[in-house]
């Protein structure tokens, strides 16, 4: 039986549509989302993988797909890709009507999501819900993004008269290892495969208001 030559058309078009499949998955996994101050400390997973790592399949599967699109642009014979082209805009160009809904709709929409002008803005009002709704009182970091700050900042913020010392020795006691007192909680808990919550928890850090909590980053989604 002949072998058969390796297909660079099927390759990419194989390719086109895993990489399609996967923005279609992390896109929706990312819409619902809860925001990053709450992913990242609660060490929220979905199939196994965190936010951030959602994040990052769905910025790779798209250079993927743009790269792969490019290729699939020019494995086919680009003067009769090009023919093509001429043909079907000097079609086009006989139907303004079709070409002048098709501009008007891609300008509604980039406009009125810019604006969040409805009903554009119900789609990301309703997202944020999604995000919101994952966010309990008895899993909120103190401050926002507490999982970046390092043992040292910690003593800082949260304690006082106790050293980052302190905090490391009863971290170690417990079994958690952190052997540098510049370590994000964040860096602690993933060496430890555990969260930034149960590291802070850990710690036996009085968080009412009187233990020094303030302002921190603000909302961010990441």
């Amino acid at each position: 039986m002949k072998k058969k030559a390796f297909s660079w058309r099927a390759f990419i078009s194989i390719g086109l549509f895993i990489a399609f499949l996967m923005l279609f998955v992390s896109g929706i996994v990312l819409f619902f989302a809860p925001p990053g101050r709450i992913a990242n400390w609660t060490n929220w997973e979905i199939l196994g993988l965190s936010k951030p790592d959602w994040q990052n399949q769905h910025t790779l599967f798209g250079l993927a797909f743009i790269i792969l699109s490019i290729f699939h642009l020019f494995s086919v014979n680009w003067k009769a890709f090009w023919s093509y082209i001429i043909t079907k805009t000097h079609d086009g160009l006989g139907r303004p009507i079709e070409i002048f809904s098709i501009l008007f709709l891609a300008l509604l929409f980039g406009i009125g999501t810019q604006l969040k002008i409805q009903p554009f803005s119900a789609v990301i009002d309703f997202g944020e819900f999604l995000s919101a709704s994952w966010e309990e009182p008895q899993q909120s970091p103190p401050v926002p993004h507490t999982e970046r700050m390092t043992l040292r900042e910690v003593a800082e913020r949260f304690t006082r008269g106790r050293s980052p010392e302190s905090l490391q020795e009863k971290l170690e006691m417990a079994g958690i290892a952190a052997p540098s007192l510049d370590q994000t909680l964040e860096s602690i808990a993933r060496e430890n495969n555990t969260s930034a919550q149960k590291v802070y928890e850990l710690l036996g850090i009085d968080t009412s208001p009187k233990s020094g909590m303030g302002k921190g980053q603000g909302k961010n989604r990441r």
